[in-house]
C-alpha cells in the first residue's frame, strides 16, 4: 500500500502538479493519523475488554468466597448464641437454694457454656486484590468500601475473641479448676471419659454463692455478647457483598 501511495507522488512531482501534490501529501497523512487513532482505539477497546473479563471474573471469586465464609459465619452465630442460653442459665441459678441444684444437670450445663471459638474466613481474594495492585478492577466505589470494612470487622471481631480467650483461660477455666471436677464437665465434651470425679460429690451451691464465680460469668456474658454483636454485623455484611458482586 504505501509503494502505491509512493508511485503516485513521483508521478505527481514528475508531471510538475505541485499543489495536487501537496494536497495528496497532507490526505495521505491525514489516512495515516486517522489508521493510528483506529489502531489507538481498537487498543483501547481490546484493553477494556479484558479488564472488564478480568473485573467480571473477580467478582465470581468474590462472590463464591463470601458465599462460603456466610456458611461458616453462621455457624459460629448459632454456636455462640448457644453458648450464651447456657451461660445465661448458669447465672440464673447464682445464689439459688441448694436444692434447685438437685433437679438440674449442672455439669452439663456448665460444660457447653463454655464453648467458643474464633472465625477465619477465606479471604484470599480481598487479601490478592490488595498486594497485587489491582482494586480498581472493583468498580463499584460502594462494594470497594465494604471489602475495607470487612477487613476492619474481622479486626474487631478478633479482639473481642483474645479478650475472651484471655479472660476464659486466665480466670474462669483456673477458677473452676480449683472449686469443680473438670472430669464431671469432660463426660460432655466427647473426650471419652464415661465416668465421674470420686473427689467431687457435684455439690454446686457453694460456687453459686461465690461473687468471684458470679464476675466471671458476667465478665463470660459481655465478651461472648461483643462477639456476637461483631459477627452478625459481619453477617449483614457479607450478605450485602454477595448481593453486589452478582
Amino acid at each position: 500500500m504505501l509503494k502505491f501511495f509512493r508511485k503516485i507522488r513521483l508521478k505527481l512531482l514528475q508531471e510538475n502538479k505541485v499543489t495536487r501534490y501537496l494536497a495528496y501529501a497532507a490526505g495521505e497523512i491525514f489516512l495515516v493519523v486517522i489508521g493510528i487513532l483506529i489502531a489507538l482505539q481498537v487498543n483501547t477497546w481490546n484493553e477494556e475488554r479484558k479488564s472488564n473479563n478480568e473485573s467480571i471474573k473477580l467478582m465470581q471469586e468474590i462472590n463464591s468466597e463470601f458465599s462460603d465464609n456466610r456458611i461458616v459465619l453462621k455457624e459460629r452465630i448459632a454456636d455462640l448464641e448457644n453458648a450464651n442460653s447456657y451461660v445465661r442459665t448458669v447465672l440464673g441459678f447464682i445464689n439459688t437454694d441448694q436444692d434447685e441444684f438437685q433437679k438440674t444437670n449442672m455439669d452439663s450445663i456448665i460444660s457447653k457454656s463454655l464453648k467458643y471459638g474464633n472465625y477465619n474466613p477465606a479471604n484470599s481474594s480481598i487479601k490478592e486484590l490488595i498486594s497485587s495492585g489491582r482494586l480498581k478492577l472493583v468498580r463499584d466505589p460502594s462494594l470497594k468500601k465494604n471489602l475495607f470494612k470487612w477487613l476492619q470487622l474481622l479486626e474487631d471481631a478478633d479482639e473481642d475473641f483474645k479478650n475472651q480467650d484471655m479472660q476464659a483461660t486466665t480466670l474462669l477455666i483456673p477458677y473452676l479448676y480449683k472449686n469443680i471436677a473438670m472430669q464431671n464437665l469432660n463426660t460432655y465434651n466427647n473426650l471419652s471419659v464415661d465416668s465421674k470425679s470420686a473427689l467431687f460429690n457435684g455439690d454446686y451451691h457453694k460456687v453459686f454463692k461465690d461473687l468471684e464465680f458470679e464476675n466471671l460469668y458476667q465478665g463470660k456474658l459481655f465478651w461472648n455478647t461483643e462477639m456476637l454483636n461483631h459477627y452478625k454485623s459481619l453477617d449483614t455484611l457479607a450478605l450485602e457483598i454477595i448481593h453486589q458482586t452478582k
